[in-house]
């Protein structure tokens, strides 16, 4: 028997062997062009999805969300293109000072965490926010923090309280 064995190793440390006899020849072909469009795929960091040969714009969302009460509200607008967000989050707490920020992060199923970098009291802060997704509404997710770098982090963020009456729901961007 004639064998010819060629083997990749890719990033994850898997090993792949691929032996070029009559019964897998076709196997091999297949699973050659699957790791080749892999490859192709990982290195491809434009913001086009391709789908055959057609290439198609990573759709961008723009949505708001309010929350108002007798004294207080929060304003988020967000900018989604796949699952990164950025975005504008304003609290607005009766006898508190305003926060006004961006907010960068991703969704992960129907969570949102992000880095929030805010102005407060003339002074610049960025600390880690989480919003669960609730049907159409975002409610903000509450745990104990610790400084780490400079940040304000969650010490634990499988284990954040969403059970909170402040609930931001969508509005129209712009009004």
């Amino acid at each position: 028997m004639n064998d010819c064995a060629f083997t990749f190793i890719m990033r994850d440390a898997t090993i792949i062997r691929f032996v070029k006899n009559k019964n897998n020849m076709k196997n091999n072909l297949l699973i050659s062009t699957v790791i080749v469009c892999i490859f192709i795929a990982c290195k491809n960091n434009s913001s086009q999805t391709v789908i055959g040969n057609k290439e198609l714009p990573v759709k961008q969302m723009n949505h708001c969300y309010v929350f108002t009460s007798e004294k207080d509200s929060i304003f988020m607008e967000l900018n989604s293109k796949g699952n990164l967000i950025t975005g504008n989050l304003i609290y607005k707490f009766f006898e508190k000072d305003q926060n006004k920020g961006t907010l960068q992060g991703i969704i992960k199923g129907d969570t949102l965490t992000a880095n929030y970098e805010f102005i407060s009291e003339g002074i610049k802060s960025v600390r880690e926010i989480a919003f669960l997704k609730k049907g159409n509404n975002f409610v903000e997710g509450h745990g104990d923090m610790a400084e780490k770098n400079g940040k304000l982090i969650f010490k634990n963020s499988r284990i954040l309280n969403f059970n909170s009456n402040i609930i931001l729901k969508p509005v129209q961007c712009g009004k």
